[in-house]
């Protein structure tokens, strides 16, 4: 069996909370409100305890770039339940801050959902390699999906034990076999969506032991962008390597954006590094001439207009707003909003927009 249903679910034990850090907060808005309880919501998803999945790449294809459309299919169909709990998670949670935290029932069903699958145990079981990166990237949009409503306080039956125990476990979970790993995937996208998680987990919990690493995990990053902005590992990506630095780049301004609050820059590493990739990535939205040249092969086809498009450069949201008027693809991106990506959170141009 692919994906396991979850058992009855046991209430979790309740954390010594972490003291939080001084101004550690999420890059955007957190509303404050109180209710009495959990209101009724709709069901979530059942929980997916234990994953495994085929490699949606053609075997032998050592550039990880020829996509097989069947194992792509059957992918899909085991991920299902898991990408519905983060579409949910993070609808709810952008109504909610969207509001301004008018709109209590929607936060509360994000923290109905989050506590669900905290309390099932869900994700706990990933039996590989793959399955750990794919549970990293999910962590990432359910901490920053969770830092959107945690201020809303439930008055009876609080939410909050569950879900911080359940993203902390996995957040450590996660760290612990990443920092096991040898090979590429310690250096390229996997360790900075890796990297994210722990911090956007710190940013919940107020774990400085994650913080640390996540930013290491940024630095892993930055310090392989080349003068031109390329990264090295991403580029062997051959026909999709204008994707993966897209990819890449996205945990990369994410985590920048989340750990400016703690007083790092990361944008002033390695003179400037990450504005270096954030530009190189950026223009290859609108032509990738210079990419194909450098790899050798035309691209996969970007197209801007379609959802999937927005969702690669959905993070660009947090570039801007940090640095308006900087990257030259600015206004071809900025065309499209909103720009939604529901593994980083959500409505990127609100919750962009919506920070102090």
């Amino acid at each position: 069996m692919i994906v396991a249903p979850a058992p009855t679910p046991v209430p979790a034990p309740t954390p010594t909370p972490s003291p939080q850090p001084a101004g550690y907060s999420a890059p955007f808005a957190q509303p404050t409100a109180n209710i009495a309880s959990v209101p009724d919501c709709p069901a979530p998803p059942e929980a997916v305890v234990r994953l495994s999945l085929p490699s949606m790449y053609v075997t032998g294809d050592n550039s990880f770039s020829q996509i097989d459309a069947t194992k792509q299919a059957e992918r899909e169909a085991i991920l299902k339940p898991i990408h519905r709990f983060t579409y949910g998670v993070s609808r709810y949670a952008n109504k909610y801050v969207a509001s301004g935290g008018a709109d209590v029932k929607s936060g509360a069903c994000a923290l109905a959902w989050l506590d669900n699958w905290a309390r099932a145990g869900a994700m706990q079981q990933m039996v590989d390699n793959e399955t750990q990166f794919i549970r990293s990237v999910q962590l990432s949009a359910w901490a920053i999906a969770y830092a959107q409503v945690k201020n809303l306080k439930v008055q009876s039956n609080a939410p909050d034990p569950a879900i911080r125990a359940w993203l902390t476990g996995l957040a450590n979970d996660m760290r612990s076999h990443a920092d096991s790993l040898t090979g590429n995937t310690v250096r390229n996208n996997h360790r900075y969506w890796a990297g994210l998680a722990a911090v956007a987990v710190a940013m919940d919990v107020g774990n400085e032991g994650l913080t640390r690493w996540g930013v290491e995990s940024a630095r892993i990053g930055i310090s392989q962008i080349g003068p031109d902005g390329s990264l090295p590992l991403e580029l062997a990506r051959k026909t999709r390597a204008a994707h993966y630095h897209l990819y890449a780049a996205a945990p990369l301004v994410m985590t920048a954006a989340i750990v400016k609050n703690t007083g790092v820059d990361l944008y002033a590493d390695d003179g400037g590094a990450l504005h270096r990739l954030v530009k190189f990535a950026t223009d290859n939205v609108v032509s990738t001439d210079k990419i194909a040249a450098m790899t050798g092969t035309p691209q996969d086809m970007f197209d801007l207009d379609t959802a999937l498009g927005q969702q690669y450069v959905a993070w660009f949201e947090f570039y801007i707003r940090a640095f308006p008027g900087r990257a030259s693809a600015q206004a071809a991106i900025a065309k499209e909003r909103p720009l939604v990506n529901n593994e980083l959170g959500g409505d990127l141009t609100m919750l962009a927009a919506s920070g102090g």
